[in-house]
């Protein structure tokens, strides 16, 4: 979390003035408040952290709530962030802060369910859990990107000319081949066939769903970009 955030302070064109975001907040700006979201995130989740180090069963029940809650505006916050972008017309709309918390679940249970298939898990019932929301996770991402990108009509030029470049153009190998069946379809089959009882198959199908989610990312970003401001 740590890292990123100094990613993302970076990468501005003036790093040195990231403390107005904090100290000169303007409550309508996306970045503002994705600021106190993360930070709020980075303190929870260390909180949690060091509550799971220690034992303390207690914090760990107090915390579950706030972190739960903080970890969906950290992870949606990007969605509308990324619709003030204007002038790009595919980013519009609510569908992409619904679908990154669909994507933050899928990611979230793949990866805790390679590490329960490696190291065994604790929980009883955990991998079965961790499986069965990975899955639901998938398939919720996939109906998104299928209703959004493919079945529903554009609602302007741009955003009909960004579908087309994911759909028919320069990232539709990508989007098709690892967004939607090596990323999405593929893994709920072999997870829905052989999970349950191959940890292999298991910790096969969520590599496939870590990596089609950083595809469709990838194709979101690029393809939003793709249709020229004039």
């Amino acid at each position: 979390i740590t890292l990123t955030a100094v990613v993302l302070i970076i990468d501005l064109e003036r790093p040195e003035r990231f403390y107005y975001i904090l100290t000169r907040s303007n409550w309508r700006s996306w970045m503002v408040w994705g600021a106190y979201f993360l930070t709020g995130h980075g303190l929870l989740s260390l909180a949690w952290l060091m509550a799971g180090w220690f034992g303390a069963t207690a914090g760990l029940d107090l915390l579950l709530v706030p972190v739960a809650i903080v970890g969906i505006l950290a992870t949606s916050y990007t969605g509308f962030l990324f619709a003030q972008g204007l002038g790009r017309d595919l980013w519009q709309g609510p569908s992409a802060a619904i679908d990154l918390i669909a994507q933050s679940l899928a990611a979230g249970s793949a990866s805790l369910l390679i590490a329960s298939l490696l190291f065994g898990g604790s929980a009883a019932g955990a991998t079965e859990i961790l499986t069965w929301t990975l899955v639901g996770a998938v398939i919720a991402h996939l109906v998104i990107l299928l209703f959004e990108h493919v079945f529903a009509p554009s609602p302007t030029r741009h955003h009909e000319l960004a579908t087309r470049t994911i759909v028919k153009g320069a990232y539709s190998r990508l989007f098709w081949g690892a967004a939607i069946v090596g990323g999405g379809v593929l893994p709920v089959l072999m997870l829905l066939a052989f999970g349950s009882f191959s940890p292999a198959v298991g910790a096969l199908a969520a590599l496939l769903a870590l990596a089609g989610g950083a595809a469709w990312e990838y194709i979101w970003v690029e393809a939003g970009q793709s249709v020229p401001l004039s």
